[in-house]
């Protein structure tokens, strides 16, 4: 060959190098990239740099909240409302693994949330910031991939101005991070919207939307299937379209398909469908999504509430906020099933996400198991909260946070569409929320917020929206024009007779209760105060007589307001139901407590997962099973011939207490009232039993004894799947539970990682990430993350003048 073609057959070689395109069918896929991430606390402005050495930064998994198991200390700015814990600026480094992409494809980092004012570098290219830390968000990172060398993905954390919310947000890559490989043609990210427009017994309608981007340059002809499984995986409907996509262009797939006797979503038996899309090119699979969908019909009345395949059911709700106790922000799927386990073990029915979007595993846990969720999108609109927050001697002051107004006219619209294009398969949401106690509902400036955002809701979806309003019937109403904008207005803390005078001003108006106080107010678990009056013992005994808190314990009986304001909604129809202040104890928010508090204590379950009395109120009214449930305990050394107070929540038509074999009387148990049974009793050690009646007839009971001291304690595995909850006990010489009980214990762990220790005690500053913890009236958590998932883990625990025990998982 002459130089001149040796010349030429180089040139044509380099040529087709730098030009030609990768023509080979690379597969589409998603994984998850929550390993393996470099971690520091601080400020490192040049981390971003693709040579920079994170050599020495720590290792970490997600998700990861990083304050969580740092001290509490009263110098962090982030005040009791944000638990005393450390916030600021935080870098993540991930190095990535991407040589095996085909150069045709395209490729994208999703984050479902980082907190927050996340900014994020890939090969030191800024690809955006996100300031929301709810926000899911995702970034194209293809053409900045080197296929030479590594690939560094960096991420900065802002959380540093404070206060920063009105409860504990957590800080960090909290949520799962993944990343997504397409090919030039393919389904985008929240593309796919199926809903059941047709729905009976005997047959339903599933539509399916998406649509199929063609990033190439020229027209492709691909064949797309559409695929619906049953709950057993097993395929029951196929159907395909053979479509040409012009380059540059979108094809929108709009498809009916019928399923004949279809199982039907609903709360006690959440059938759930799948439904697979996937394009072929070639008889190649290039690209597939899948949705999971639950076939239901929603119905929102006036005179029969909610109703749900043709049942009205009562709305029996609870908030909630997103962090998981002693994880922080950083839950798991097993924190959630544990979380909605419990509550439906309650009768709980729904839950609504206080006051932020939730992680999308919260919403797959509730689709599972049959928890109706009101999803929620702000707390803030413009106007800045100044929420109450109480100094040690007990005056309240009132401290302005920089949480969302100051971003809202920028990214409401964006983080809005975002919720729901995100979430709006999931067929547990039977509502949406666009904010709760917005100031500006109050005046002329909520009309066009409110209009605003109910059209972004009803462009995206057909569920309705409401919005929870405060201050019906304190003398300072909402502005009505505001409050016509929101499809089922949304009632925070109002009474019996401003639901009546609603009804009578508005008769075709549907309403719900969003927000009103729990049957526990303010006391942790286990902690009574039986030798005084009625209701000073069912109240919190505070050493705290400033006027600020004892006007708060006033106006929150611990019992009394929850109860009522149940009943309140349970007998008008036109009520659809209500969510109680809250469902579970949560970090931060302490009022009417200061320092040494880190936790709220509005909750019916503590912080830990163990049930207060409150409980088991909406147990006697939510659930039909028989139950019985007494306390206090009878555990009073040094009150022997004193009168004391026993108080019981039961769901039979009569209830007698036994006091040592000796009946105290049988007392009618009316549900529709909201006196707790009670009775004065004198007290001396034995036991103590109550037992209820059904025509009569004695259904259930309960007994409590007088305990001994500590002589073993008892392990229990309740929640292994991810990860693994152990409950530990305190128990006496006969087994019986000691009430109690403060020991310190300690563990020991093989083949384990452990994530997180609790005991319930708002007030306790103990660490939460720690190889010790102090029983609070007899109970803790341990929670554990198997270091081998291929071999058993084992915790060994001790507390000083017993035998240690242990348990494998």
């Amino acid at each position: 060959m002459n130089s001149y073609l040796k010349m030429l057959s180089c040139f044509l070689i380099v040529t087709c190098f730098i030009s030609c395109k990768d023509t080979r069918i690379h597969t589409a896929k998603t994984w998850k990239i929550n390993d393996g991430w470099k971690f520091i606390q601080k400020d490192v402005p040049n981390a971003k740099e693709i040579n920079f050495d994170d050599s020495t930064w720590t290792t970490v998994e997600l998700p990861h909240d990083w304050s969580i198991s740092k001290p509490f200390s009263k110098q962090n700015p982030s005040f009791s409302r944000g638990a005393w814990l450390p916030t600021g600026i935080s870098y993540y480094r991930k190095h990535l693994d991407i040589s095996d992409i085909g150069t045709d494809q395209k490729v994208f980092v999703h984050f479902e949330g980082a907190y927050r004012n996340a900014e994020v570098w890939f090969n030191a290219h800024y690809l955006g910031k996100r300031p929301s830390g709810y926000s899911a968000f995702e970034y194209e990172i293809t053409k900045f991939i080197d296929r030479t060398s590594k690939n560094i993905l960096t991420v900065k954390l802002d959380n540093s101005e404070q206060p920063g919310s009105r409860w504990y947000s957590g800080n960090g890559i909290y949520r799962d991070v993944f990343l997504k490989v397409k090919n030039s043609i393919y389904i985008p990210t929240w593309a796919t919207y199926v809903t059941t427009p047709k729905v009976s017994k005997q047959s339903a309608i599933l539509n399916v939307k998406s649509e199929v981007v063609n990033v190439d340059d020229k027209t492709r002809k691909l064949e797309l299937r559409v695929s619906v499984l049953d709950t057993r995986g097993k395929e029951i409907i196929q159907d395909q379209k053979y479509i040409a996509v012009q380059g540059g262009k979108k094809y929108a797939l709009d498809l009916d398909l019928e399923i004949k006797k279809p199982l039907l979503w609903h709360i006690n038996d959440p059938d759930l469908y799948n439904i697979r899309l996937e394009l072929f090119e070639k008889e190649k699979s290039i690209d597939k999504d899948s949705v999971r969908v639950g076939i239901r019909k929603m119905e929102y009345t006036v005179d029969k509430g909610f109703v749900l395949n043709d049942n009205p059911i009562k709305i029996k709700g609870v908030c909630l906020h997103h962090d998981a106790g002693p994880l922080g922000a950083a839950a798991r799927k097993t924190s959630y099933e544990r979380q909605i386990r419990i509550l439906k073990e309650m009768g709980a029915n729904a839950v609504r996400t206080a006051h932020n979007p939730f992680d999308s595993e919260f919403l797959d846990t509730c689709d599972e198991m049959g928890m109706l969720v009101m999803n929620e999108a702000f707390d803030e609109w413009e106007v800045v909260k100044k929420p109450q927050t109480f100094r040690e001697k007990g005056n309240k002051v009132r401290i302005p946070v920089k949480y969302y107004a100051h971003l809202f006219k920028e990214w409401a619209n964006k983080d809005l569409k975002d919720f729901i294009l995100r979430d709006r398969n999931h067929p547990s949401i039977f509502m949406w929320s666009i904010g709760n106690e917005i100031d500006q509902m109050r005046d002329e400036s909520g009309v066009a917020i409110a209009k605003r955002l109910m059209d972004i809701v009803h462009q995206y979806d057909n569920r309705p929206a409401t919005c929870g309003v405060n201050g019906y019937g304190w003398g300072d109403w909402p502005h009505e024009p505001a409050v016509a904008q929101i499809d089922i207005p949304g009632y925070n803390y109002a009474k019996g007779e401003n639901y009546d005078k609603e009804h009578r001003d508005f008769p075709n108006r549907k309403m719900i209760v969003t927000e009103h106080t729990s049957a526990q107010m303010i006391a942790n678990r286990g902690e009574y105060y039986p030798f005084k009056s009625v209701e000073s013992s069912l109240q919190l005994d505070l050493l705290i007589s400033h006027t600020d808190t004892q006007k708060f314990l006033k106006n929150r009986k611990a019992y009394e307001q929850g109860m009522k304001a149940w009943i309140d909604v349970k007998n008008r129809p036109f009520v659809m139901g209500e969510f109680i202040w809250t469902g579970w104890d949560y970090l931060g928010e302490t009022i009417p407590y200061s320092w040494p508090a880190r936790s709220s204590s509005f909750g019916v379950v503590d912080l830990a997962g163990f049930p207060k009395d409150g409980y088991y109120y909406y147990q006697s009214q939510w659930t039909s099973s028989p139950m019985i449930h007494l306390f206090p305990h009878w555990n009073w050394q040094g009150h022997e011939g004193e009168k004391m107070h026993l108080n019981v929540f039961s769901n039979t038509q009569e209830v007698e207490l036994f006091v040592n074999e000796v009946s105290q009387g049988r007392k009618t148990n009316d549900l529709n009232s909201t006196k707790m049974l009670t009775w004065e009793v004198v007290y001396q050690p034995g036991n103590v039993k109550v037992v209820g009646y059904n025509s009569g007839k004695m259904i259930t009971q309960e007994t409590l004894n007088t305990v001994g001291d500590i002589s073993s304690l008892e392990l229990e595995v309740t929640d292994n799947t991810e990860i693994t909850y152990i409950e530990v006990k305190a128990l006496d010489k006969d087994a019986n539970f000691i009430p109690t009980a403060n020991h310190k214990i300690n563990f020991k762990i093989e083949n384990a990682e452990l994530l997180g220790v609790a005991n319930g005690n708002n007030r306790s500053l103990e660490p939460f990430v720690a190889s010790f913890r102090k029983l609070y009236n007899g109970k803790a958590i341990i929670i554990l993350k198997k270091s081998n998932s291929n071999k058993p883990g084992k915790v060994i625990v001790s507390t000083d003048g017993i035998p240690e025990v242990d348990i494998t998982f």
